[in-house]
């Protein structure tokens, strides 16, 4: 076997039995079928300890391939068809290969052989509860300590020669499981465990990058919402869009001067209030034109415009 595909992966689960069909007259192919995945709590397992997979968001996409030992050089067969659901866990069936490595599973299985279903599945998310919190994953609360993977696609499964433990439901391709609270006694090398850690962080990080996505997200929509306020203003939906794809210096440049720019912007002239006792003389400049033409009452009118002409400068001085 190539020596990549001897190093354990932590993506990779041994999870049950399967079953090669007797062979038939007049049938070239020979079937197998199995359950890849009860659904339950995956305990001592050498890197994650107790996981579980969330069935709600698995997925099979198209045919995978069904191989030995994990090895792409082995082909032996593939998944034609499956279902996922609470009761019965993820199931497959499919076709051996006519090529030795699909006769070799056929003539073991025809001999006795119980082998093992084991698969790869790759998480979008994987979550950590901690001791003390519960989470409800495949229709049942679980205690943490304990990791969830969501959004899960399994990439192949194989056949596997190496049984699992009495105590465990899972164990790495080719590998013994190992328990954390014991002294170390596995093949596992310290770079495959860093090697195994690196990739855990990246799927972590890849986590983190998305949540601090969503968080910019609603702090500019927070943000454009301040900002129609303090302008008195209802931004378009294709004014919204610009925004939100402004970065944030650029973002924060126009907020600025947009501010700025309506707290220039001259107040709205208002009349001086009149005093009520000054009234009679605004009503005298009023009607002045119409008493200029009655004789002596348009003279009286114009003095009085005169002398409240002379009554604003003096108060204007003061």
């Amino acid at each position: 076997m190539p020596e990549e595909d001897k190093k354990p992966n932590q993506f990779c689960f041994q999870l049950g039995q399967l079953s090669v069909d007797a062979e038939q007259e007049g049938k070239k192919k020979r079937t197998f079928s199995g359950i890849a995945y009860s659904g339950e709590v995956i305990t001592d397992h050498w890197y994650w300890d107790r996981i579980i997979f969330d069935l709600d968001s698995m997925s099979i996409k198209g045919r995978i391939p069904a191989l030995l030992d994990h090895s792409s050089r082995q082909r032996a067969g593939a998944i034609n068809t499956h279902s996922i659901n609470h009761q019965s866990g993820l199931t497959v069936s499919g076709d051996l290969m006519t090529n030795e490595f699909g006769t070799q599973v056929a003539q073991d299985s025809d001999d006795g052989f119980p082998w093992q279903m084991s698969v790869r599945i790759d998480p979008s998310a994987i979550e950590e509860i901690q001791a003390g919190a519960s989470v409800t994953v495949n229709g049942k609360v679980h205690q943490g300590p304990i990791t969830v993977f969501r959004g899960g696609r399994i990439r192949e499964v194989s056949f596997c020669a190496l049984g699992a433990d009495d105590n465990t439901n899972a164990v790495a391709a080719s590998h013994s499981p190992k328990n954390f609270h014991q002294p170390e006694d596995t093949d596992v090398t310290e770079l495959e465990k860093a090697q195994a850690e690196i990739a855990a962080l990246k799927l972590k990080n890849t986590e983190l990058e998305t949540q601090n996505k969503q968080f910019a997200a609603a702090k500019r929509e927070a943000e454009i919402t301040a900002l129609g306020k303090d302008l008195g203003k209802e931004f378009s939906a294709e004014d919204i869009t610009e925004m939100k794809n402004l970065d944030d210096s650029a973002f924060a440049f126009s907020a600025k001067h947009l501010r700025q720019f309506a707290a220039a912007k001259p107040p709205e002239q208002k009349a001086p209030a009149v005093p009520s006792h000054l009234t009679h003389l605004f009503n005298h400049q009023a009607t002045a034109g119409e008493a200029g033409h009655q004789g002596q009452g348009g003279e009286q009118g114009s003095k009085l415009d005169q002398a409240f002409a002379k009554f604003t400068a003096a108060q204007e001085v003061k």
